[in-house]
């Protein structure tokens, strides 16, 4: 080879030979695999750039064929099952069917032409803008954190591109995020959850429509949950209920899952709820109507019931009579979630219970969950402290 061209030699064994002649290409050539590999570069800064990320990857044992990696293939290794590495917990079908609606829906417009390497924070900034709520953008910003990790795992992205995960809502947007924490608005009175009940009954035609409102907002059970429940997973006696079931909704079917987070958890219900009705009468009469192992809350023509159906034929005209706020979008300001607030606030001012049992009840990985969702400061605590430190 002739010494009068000039040789950039990199980590890796990479190398850069200038071109032979005027005008021609820049060649890049390595090892990989046992095998000599070569490409080129038209220019001399292209030549360095692609040298530079051919020794990174290979410096991580990354395929250097993933330098030819689209937007595209970085989504399907993300949702591939494969993929997760064994010290973190397999996903739900559930959560993997909603990272796939996400990544179809915002995510693959904007990056899926585009190649790996060349994606910026721009671009990810433009899927989070395509939000329609500030609840869609916080679950897509986690999306695409996680799609980063993954890329970076496995070498679709360069380590520079790390700062991809740390993307932000726009200053001033309105879709910038909310925290965890649940407000006092957000959370239904007891007279407007006894409402609810009481026109769930009357608009149904079904008595134990009312038993379900009230056991849902003062149990702490989530839908798929309650939709699971089983007579036997019911102790009348001790008023607990064993939640180790849940149902999900996949695009094909109903289908029975455990918990969300696989934790199984026991909760209970009061005798008596805060609006005076008697729980624990309605519970022993709705188990006297049904079999062993046959479902507390059916739907009307048996079996699970859907969440879309419930709500156009029951949530919707029960909230709508008993008074129910919608936000200036015209959602309902309170949903069926909503009632497992009601729950939470309700246990959580109880004197005897502590923070670690009503965790335990909602089936939360950790108090400090139920600490950043319920737990707020209010304006009597510096009263609180001023008295007590007089």
């Amino acid at each position: 080879m002739p010494t009068d061209r000039e040789v950039l030699e990199l980590d890796c064994g990479v190398r850069a030979y200038s071109p032979s002649s005027p005008g021609g290409y820049w060649r890049i050539r390595w090892e990989e695999a046992g095998r000599r590999r070569d490409t080129t570069a038209p220019c001399r800064a292209e030549a360095i750039a692609k040298a530079t990320e051919l020794a990174e990857r290979l410096g991580r044992g990354s395929a250097t064929d993933l330098a030819k990696a689209s937007g595209a293939d970085l989504v399907a290794h993300y949702l591939d099952p494969a993929r997760r590495p064994p010290r973190v917990a397999a996903w739900s079908e559930r959560h993997r069917e909603e990272q796939a609606r996400y990544c179809e829906r915002y995510v693959l417009p904007v990056l899926g032409h585009l190649p790996c390497r060349r994606i910026t924070r721009l671009d990810l900034q433009a899927v989070v803008d395509q939000a329609p709520t500030a609840s869609v953008a916080e679950h897509l910003r986690r999306c695409l954190s996680a799609l980063v990790a993954a890329g970076l795992e496995e070498g679709h992205l360069l380590a520079r591109q790390d700062v991809l995960r740390r993307v932000r809502f726009r200053q001033g947007s309105p879709l910038e995020p909310v925290g965890l924490a649940v407000t006092e608005a957000e959370t239904p009175t007891t007279i407007a959850v006894h409402a609810l009940a009481r026109s769930a009954a009357q608009r149904s035609g079904v008595w134990w429509r009312e038993l379900e409102i009230l056991l849902v907002a003062y149990s702490g059970l989530r839908w798929g949950e309650h939709v699971a429940l089983t007579a036997d997973r019911l102790d009348f006696a001790r008023r607990r209920i064993t939640v180790d079931r849940q149902v999900i909704e996949t695009r094909s079917a109903l289908k029975l899952t455990l918990p969300k987070g696989r934790r199984r958890r026991v909760t209970m219900f009061p005798a008596t709820s805060p609006g005076g009705a008697d729980l624990a009468a309605l519970v022993e009469r709705r188990l006297g109507e049904v079999e062993t192992d046959g479902l507390v809350f059916p739907a009307p023509r048996g079996g699970w019931a859907r969440r879309s159906n419930y709500g156009r034929n029951t949530w919707d005209p029960a909230a709508t009579a008993a008074g129910w706020p919608r936000t200036p979008a015209g959602r309902w300001a309170w949903t069926f979630h909503s009632l497992r607030h009601v729950f939470a606030t309700w246990a959580l001012a109880q004197p005897g219970l502590r923070i670690e049992d009503v965790s335990r009840l909602l089936g939360h990985s950790g108090t400090r969950v139920t600490q950043d969702v319920y737990v707020h400061v209010h304006d009597d605590v510096y009263q609180r402290f001023y008295e007590a430190t007089e």
